[in-house]
């Protein structure tokens, strides 16, 4: 026997292999037990070649014992096992690899709640002013607005705003003036923030806000202005940027975007909500008191997804008993675009005409 020890120092990483032992255990590191399964509590440390190992559940020994433990057999069995491996006996017959033990799911980390930071970034905000970025930036858009426009807008001064880099870090850009807009279930709660970052362009003695030309540091690719903020994973789905209340009668109009949304409210004079995408529009909930509804929709071309999305909510508003119409500019483009379209001078002109021939 201490002829069969000597002869296996050493070479306990291809007896183990040999025998049908998960290669990828055979490191000096902790990891799940491939014979009880436990999770990051086996170690093969094959000290002065012996093939030691140490786990949580099965104990502690050589390579013989961890042999035995993975074949299941008595010392005998092992050593035998072992002869035949290093030529020493009969020719070692095929080894099937019993299946590795799984370890038991651990039970995932319930994600945190946002909520906090949510709530400390729009109480660092402020209301909106007729001479801050914001207001400046949403009339450059062609919007006829005044301070306070809406209590769920606000106005961040400067706002960090964060990528993503290669090695996986995150690095700030810098900092920047930002629209802030407030994402609400129909219940009040804030489920999230909507940014909107600006930059300033000084053209003579003014100041132009558009929103922000933003680049990756490391690929130059263009990155968004707009980004959102939730306060875990899911709680945004159907909520909406509530800019104003349920009108009295129960009317509310829905569109996809915060511009957008303003720009049809200019158009049709009713309280609006910005469900900030397609998705948003199709999964928005309404609440009980609202009795009209007006769904505009985006005229997306090719591929009509904002109208297919309105229709979607259009359908399920109308199962609910409430009265739905739904309204798409004529061509491609949004409730803005259409806001634009009837400001040019020709348009009014022509308004003005049609207007002259009533009687």
């Amino acid at each position: 026997m201490s002829e069969l020890k000597y002869r296996a120092q050493g070479r306990w990483h291809g007896i183990l292999a040999a025998a049908g032992f998960p290669a990828d255990c055979l490191r000096n590191k902790h990891q799940p037990c491939p014979i009880c399964g436990g999770k990051d509590r086996f170690r093969f440390d094959d000290k002065q070649g012996n093939g030691t190992f140490f786990c949580n559940g099965c104990g502690a020994g050589d390579g013989f014992k961890l042999l035995m433990l993975w074949l299941d057999c008595d010392f005998k069995t092992a050593a035998r096992r072992v002869s035949e491996i290093l030529g020493m006996g009969a020719p070692a017959a095929a080894t099937v690899s019993r299946p590795v033990p799984t370890p038991p799911p651990s039970e995932p980390k319930p994600e945190p709640d946002q909520l906090p930071r949510l709530v400390a970034l729009w109480e660092a905000a402020q209301p909106l002013s007729d001479k801050d970025p914001v207001c400046a930036y949403l009339r450059g858009r062609g919007l006829s607005v005044n301070a306070p426009i809406s209590s769920e807008l606000r106005y961040q001064a400067a706002l960090p705003y964060w990528v993503k880099v290669q090695d996986g870090s995150f690095r700030q850009l810098g900092t920047f003036p930002a629209m802030l807009a407030a994402i609400r279930s129909t219940d009040g709660q804030l489920q999230g923030l909507h940014q909107t970052y600006l930059q300033g362009r000084v053209k003579g003695k003014h100041t132009h806000w558009q929103k922000a030309d933003l680049r990756h540091p490391e690929t130059g690719e263009p990155l968004p202005a707009k980004k959102m903020r939730s306060r875990y994973s899911g709680s945004v789905s159907g909520t909406a940027v509530q800019l104003d209340g349920i009108r009295d009668d129960g009317s509310l109009l829905v569109c996809e975007g915060i511009e957008t949304a303003l720009a049809a409210r200019e158009l049709f004079a009713l309280p609006v909500w910005a469900a900030l995408s397609a998705n948003g529009v199709r999964q928005c909930v309404l609440p009980e008191s609202v009795k009209r509804l007006l769904v505009c929709a985006d005229h997306d071309e090719p591929r009509p997804i904002g109208y297919e999305a309105a229709r979607h909510l259009a359908d399920r508003a109308t199962k609910q008993g409430i009265r739905v119409q739904l309204w798409q500019p004529e061509t491609a483009g949004d409730a803005l675009d259409e806001l634009h379209r009837r400001q040019r001078p020709a348009y009014r002109i022509l308004e003005n005409l049609n207007a002259a021939k009533q009687p």
